[in-house]
Formats: C-alpha cells, structure tokens, sequence
C-alpha cells in the first residue's frame, strides 16, 4: 500500500544535509538552525553507502542513527536516500561498470557509473536497500524515502557492457518472438541488416559516419528504459514492504525531462508521488532558464502521477556547477523559483544544499551557509519567502492541480527526435548521448498558457484522458497511433479542442513512415493536406496571424486545405509557398481542430493561442511577457489566482503591484 501523502503537511520546506562531511561537533548547531529558521524536513544518506555498508553484508547505521536522533529533537524529519548512485570501493574490482554508447568504460570514483543489468551490482543494491528499509521503515523519525539518485542522468541511462549485450537478445525475444517479425518491424532489408537470430542484432552505438536504423536505436531506448525501471522497482518494493502506512517512497528526477531514454512515468509507477530536481542555473550557463521551461518541466513532473502533489528534492540555493560557474541569480529570483514550484503543485520544497560543498566534485555547489557559519543573503531570503508561503500557500498545497487543458506528449516520439532532429531548430545537444531538443519545443509549445493565464497539465499521450479537458495541444506527434487518434477524435466532436503540429502523423507506431498523403491518420480530422514541407533549420519565415505579424521558425508545412479554414499564412517573400496556409483550423462535430504547420516565434504562438483558448470558452489574459498566473483551489474550495513577476523590474498585473521577482495571491470571483 502506497504512503498516506495526504496525511502529510499542506506546505513544507526542507534542505539536503551530508552529516558524514562535517566534524560531529556541528551537527548540533546546523540542526537548531535549521529547525530555527522554519525547515522541517531534511534528506540525508543518498550518497553514504560505504558509511553504512563498509564491507559485503556488515551494516554499521550509527553515524545516521544519532544525525536522525538529532534530527528528532529539533522537531525535523528525515528523508533517507538508498545510496545506490555511488558505489562502494569494494564492488570496483567486479564487472559491474558502464560501457557508454560512445565506447567510454566508466570506473570507480564518479557515481551513477554502474550498469542497470549488472548482477552483483542488482545484488549488492538488494541487500542495502532491504537493511535500509529494516532499519528505517516504520521509524516515525523518517517521512519516506528516497531511491537513487537523478536515475538516468549524466548518460546513465544507455549502457552497452556486457550485461547489457547478454540481456538485450532476451529482451528483443520477448518483444518480437521471433527474428523474421522483428526483421519486418524494423524494415531491417534496408542496407542489409537483416538477422538470423535475436544474438546477432547489435546494439546502440555512436557511429563514425552516420547513424543505426533508427527502430533499432528506438528499441536500444525501450530496452535501456525496462532496465532502469527494473532497478528502482526492486527498491521501491523492499522499501514498501518494510515501511509505515504513514512513510512514503519517491524518486529525484532531473531536468529537461524527455532527453533520456527512460520512460519516467513507468520508473515512477508504484511510487507515491514523483520528486524532481530544479536548477533553472547550472554551470557555465550564462543565463537562466526561461521560466516557460520551469512550468513545463513542474507540469511534467506533476503530471506522472495524475497530478498528485510533487517534491523538489533539490531546490537551487546559491551558485551551482562542477567544474565552472555562471550566472549568479539574484536570492529573490531564487526564491521565487521555489514558489513556481508550489504554485505548480508541489508541497515540498527541500533546498540544496544546507551547506557548501567542503570538498568533492561538489566544491562550486554552494549551500544556504558557507564555511563561515554567517547568515547568507540566500538564507534571510529564503527563509522569509518559507515563512510567507506557509501562511498563504499551505491551504493549497495538498490540493490537486486542476487544469482545463492539456499539453500532450510522446516518449517514443522524444526517443526517436534524439536521433533523427529533423530540423537543426530541434537540436540542443550537450553532449553525444544529450539530447534536449523536443523538451525546448515543449516548453515553447507549453509557454502560452501560464502567460496567458490558463492552467495546463502535461501528460503521456498514452494514458492521457481527453473527457478531462477542453482544449488538448499535441505537438511533434509523429508515430500516431490508431487507436489514439480514434479517440481524441470522438473526443473532438464531442466539443474538445485538439491542437496539432507538424509532423503530426508522419510515421505510424512502428516509426515507418506511413503510406498517405500527409498528416496520415489526422488528414480527415484536420481537413488538410500536406503534400510538401520545409526544415527551416536555424532559419525562420515571415507569417501572419490575423494582424499580428509573426514568424515560424523549425518547419514549414506546404498546406491545401480540405475543408479547413486559414488562420495564418506565410508572407515571407523569399519563399514560393508564400500565401499558403501556415495554420488552420478544421470543425468537427462540436469541436475544433487546429494545425499550426510551423513552430511560431512567441508572438504568433501568443495570438494564436489567444484564439484557440477563447473559441474552447475559456479566459485567457495577457499581463506581460513574464508574468505568470495560475489558479488554485483551496482545501475550503475558494479559487485564488498566484500571479509571479520573473523580471527585475515592477510590474501591474491583474490589478496588483508585483516587485522584481515578487508574487501575490489573489481571490477569484466564481
């Protein structure tokens, strides 16, 4: 039985502590003011396995028995972490160490170089985690638990050792069932690479010249992603078994939330909520993230398990990076980046870290406090932003999320667009195996409704259920699915609202690209055809919408309407198909389909969904480029409206005065 989160309190702050890096003596201290400056939780342990695990089989849990005592006596919970990212030095000398697709072999001394499949490393990660939940599960001193840490990142989540390579033949066995259906599926005849057996198929690797059969690469993922999955369900079921009605399990995700291979919402299956990890500044980043990111990011997260409350595990607090550093925020941007979140429907926040980073890869990870015990700017900031939003934040904090809209997304279609980007305006590659691309067209996808103030969700197209919505906007869909187009379709006639993009059925559910006149399987419920497109790459064209002049940048897609009406058109004289349809908008039943052939610059995507908004019966309000507003229900049922200014400057909106960086809430009239 999953943990009784509803039990928890509204609205909670915590920090990330490492007791085991500081001299006992001052742990005592840290602890009082902790609990003095309003915390009321802390996560410890997540990277401690050689402390409580020194040799194979001998527990010694004392140095965090008397941190968690300490812990208590100030009035602090505890969150404990299955140190399973860092492996102890006494597994370095067995086979159980990644291989990257790049050829890399990784080796002790980093954390996350372990492989998924390795059996002692599962084996080793068994034992810990079952003396974890022994020691700990049913504790009333600890609130839940931790698995892992950021599963998946840094590369984490492609490995081609030689477990891998044993395991992948079984995997493709059970998928197929036998060598000529997967030949078929593939469409392996292509340059040849037809197999005689499930041994023979390679796996993912980066190639010299060119790249793999993308169904391969695509399957590489799926099975890349059962492996990860695998892991953290062992502990998650050791943890449940062992734990209180009242202690929950969860996981730290990592943005931007599509860029690996792991299927997130199936990692976080039979867990009790899903936790994330926030820094909009990481680095040598010369900037932050837009804030649009952030929210879509909040409502992913949010959105993998049906919109129940998250936790930021990891709340930036101070400079942030590895090996260099960037952009300093200033501490009310900081802070305001920990009341997104909870305007987005996480009731707890744990701020990383406590303190600065002694020693370690972590050295430029500053902390709350630094080495000189003096308080921070960051920390007098913060904790006056926890203080405020307990008082006026707490009664909606453990109230679910309840949005008119949708922003619907594909995890095949984000494996498949890490390979074959289509267009050099969905690359954003950080490394060989990095590929973030389709979370920026996302968020870009995502921005209009917090701007607009509309609340949204975000969630998998595949357990998506439309009746739930109004307007639902699908982007970058390619490998469409009969079944599911069936439904939206029903759906649309009923009265809902769909919004497609391009590329939207270009490829069926086997990635092949289907046998019809574009957009395949949404021709009829979009009233267009799309015989002819452009990759505009890095490039944009000059369009139209209504008045607003605006430009599509990514893609343009050559439209004839077939019973659609123009909403946009190209005017960009240096292209042929200037005065073609850019978007359209087709009736269906009671509903409406729209087809933006483009990705519009913020000004058209803004115009554009102004309409769209408006004609599904909604309000949507403009009030400045960076401000954000979001409605929220209250445990009594009242509605407020948390409206954020992400500027350095004052900004009116929605009747009131924000401050740089300042937020305010607000009743709304029913």
């Amino acid at each position: 039985m999953m943990g009784d989160t509803m039990n928890q309190p509204g609205l909670e702050f915590g920090v990330d502590w490492y007791p085991e890096h500081w001299d006992e003596n001052r742990w005592r201290t840290d602890v009082e003011r902790m609990a003095g400056y309003g915390f009321s939780c802390v996560r410890l342990m997540e990277f401690a396995w050689t402390i409580v695990e020194p040799e194979p089989g001998r527990f010694d849990f004392s140095l965090f028995d008397r941190a968690i005592g300490l812990l208590a006596e100030a009035g602090l919970k505890a969150i404990v972490g299955t140190p399973t990212a860092t492996p102890p030095h006494w597994l370095s000398d067995r086979p159980v160490f990644r291989v990257s697709p790049t050829g890399a072999s990784h080796a002790y001394g980093t954390r996350r170089n372990l492989c998924y499949n390795a059996p002692e490393y599962r084996e080793a990660s068994r034992r810990v985690v079952a003396a974890i939940a022994k020691r700990y599960g049913g504790d009333t001193r600890v609130a839940g638990f931790q698995i892992d840490n950021e599963i998946g990142h840094e590369t984490s989540d492609r490995c081609v050792c030689e477990h891998c390579r044993h395991e992948w033949p079984h995997w493709l066995e059970r998928r197929y069932g036998d060598i000529a259906s997967l030949n078929r599926a593939w469409g392996a005849v292509f340059w040849n690479t037809s197999y005689a057996s499930f041994d023979q198929v390679p796996m993912a690797s980066i190639q010299p010249s060119t790249i793999q059969n993308p169904a391969l690469v695509l399957d590489y993922d799926r099975f890349s992603s059962d492996s990860a999955v695998s892991f953290a369900r062992e502990q998650t079921d050791a943890l449940r078994a062992a734990s209180s009605p009242g202690q929950w399990v969860t996981t730290n995700l990592f943005p931007p939330p599509l860029s690996n291979a792991i299927d997130m919402e199936a990692l976080t299956d039979g867990m009790d909520f899903a936790s994330w990890d926030n820094y909009p500044v990481w680095g040598d980043q010369d900037e932050p993230l837009p804030w649009q990111f952030n929210a879509t990011a909040q409502a992913y997260v949010r959105g993998l398990r049906d919109n129940v409350p998250f936790t930021v595990m990891e709340e930036m607090s101070g400079f942030q990076g590895h090996v260099c550093l960037g952009h300093l925020p200033p501490e009310r941007q900081v802070a305001l980046w920990a009341v997104q979140a909870v305007a987005r429907g996480a009731n707890r926040v744990v701020f990383f870290r406590w303190r600065t980073a002694p020693f370690g890869q972590e050295q430029l990870c500053h902390g709350l406090v630094d080495g000189d015990d003096r308080e921070t700017e960051r920390l007098r900031v913060i904790a006056a932003t926890m203080r405020r939003a307990k008082a006026e934040l707490s009664s909606l904090a453990s109230v679910p999320v309840e949005s008119p809209v949708c922003l619907a997304y594909s995890k095949d279609d984000a494996r498949v667009l890490r390979e074959q980007y289509l267009s050099k305006g969905l690359l954003l590659r950080v490394s060989p195996t990095f590929q973030a691309g389709y979370d920026k067209e996302l968020a870009s996808w995502y921005a209009p409704f917090p701007t607009l103030g509309v609340g949204a969700d975000a969630a998998p197209i595949g357990s998506l259920e439309p009746e739930r919505y109004r307007v639902i906007s699908l982007p970058l869909y390619q490998m469409a699915d009969s079944a599911v187009v069936d439904r939206l379709g029903h759906w649309v006639e009923s009265g809902g609202s769909l919004v497609l993009g391009y590329r939207a059925g270009a490829r069926d559910a086997l990635d092949h690209n289907v046998e019809a006149t574009l957009p395949g399987l949404f021709a009829e419920l979009a009233g267009i055809r799309v015989p002819r497109f452009e990759s505009l790459n890095e490039t944009s064209a000059a369009l139209r919408v209504g008045v607003v002049p605006g430009r599509g940048g990514v893609w343009a897609d050559i439209i004839e309407p077939d019973g659609a009406e123009t909403v946009a058109v190209w005017t960009d004289r240096s292209k042929f198909y200037r005065g073609s349809p850019a978007v359209t908008v087709n009736r269906v039943g009671k509903g409406l389909v729209w087809y933006l052939g483009t990705s519009p610059n913020p000004i058209a995507m803004l115009a554009l969904y102004r309409r769209i908004l408006k004609a599904a019966g909604l309000c949507p309000r403009f009030a400045g480029a960076d401000v954000e507003a979001i409605e929220r229900r209250d445990t009594d049922g009242k509605t407020w409206r948390l409206v954020l200014n992400h500027s350095p400057r004052r900004r009116r909106a929605y009747g009131a005065t924000l401050e740089p960086w300042g937020w305010v809430k607000l009743p709304v009239s029913e």
